[in-house]
């Protein structure tokens, strides 16, 4: 915990000034209650960026290769990582979520499993193991989602949406199915988030326009 808030006040001001990032909705993220944040992956800096952005340490999983080196998985876990194998997610790994999540944790996911590098307009497909974890939990899952790739010197903006639960499934059976509908409720609401963003932008230059032909 030390190396993490160390190399925190290390990093914030000079990545703030290389990676401006505004953040929209940061008043969503709920203070101390079991929380999935699920965010759109664009590139590595991803995680980096919302823990700076939001002002807390929520709990990741990272690739279990990643940990190989022992330098770069002690300094991984300081800033809470969980190595998983994506292909064969273990027993282990799902307990050792719920457990967090239980103890009204922040967990950090990117459903689509790997960067989107190209696509800023729609989602990778889902993977199940964010739905898996708000339904297994019970937690609340915060849409979020990077309007750009996150690069140097260029600004970006986070959008944070409301926090929703997928009570409709409280009283079904986790199953394939399930976890689907689940999935797809999950990349519905962060999908809207951008779409809602751009509707408004595009919105407030026709307004603006209008404005500019008026006193014209």
């Amino acid at each position: 915990m030390f190396f993490y808030w160390l190399s925190f006040c290390l990093a914030y001001i000079p990545l703030k000034l290389l990676m401006p990032t505004k953040v929209i909705g940061r008043k969503n993220l709920p203070k101390k209650e079991k929380t999935i944040l699920a965010c759109n992956h664009r590139s590595n800096w991803d995680p980096i960026v919302v823990n700076l952005c939001i002002y807390k340490r929520p709990y990741i999983l990272a690739k279990h290769t990643l940990f190989k080196n022992k330098l770069m998985g002690a300094i991984l876990k300081s800033y809470g990582a969980i190595p998983v194998d994506r292909e064969n997610v273990g027993v282990s790994t799902i307990k050792k979520v719920l457990d967090l999540l239980k103890q009204n944790k922040s967990l950090m996911i990117f459903p689509e499993g790997t960067r989107n590098a190209k696509n800023e307009q729609e989602m990778l497909s889902m993977k199940n193991g964010t739905a898996m974890f708000a339904l297994k939990s019970q937690a609340k899952v915060v849409p979020m989602w990077f309007v750009k790739k996150p690069k140097l010197f260029s600004r970006n903006v986070l959008l944070i949406g409301k926090p929703f639960v997928l009570s409709q499934f409280q009283e079904q059976k986790i199953n394939s199915e399930t976890l689907k509908m689940a999935s797809e409720i999950i990349s519905q609401k962060m999908q809207e988030l951008r779409d809602d963003y751009f509707k408004e932008k595009e919105t407030k230059k026709k307004k603006s326009k209008k404005i500019k032909v008026n006193k014209l």
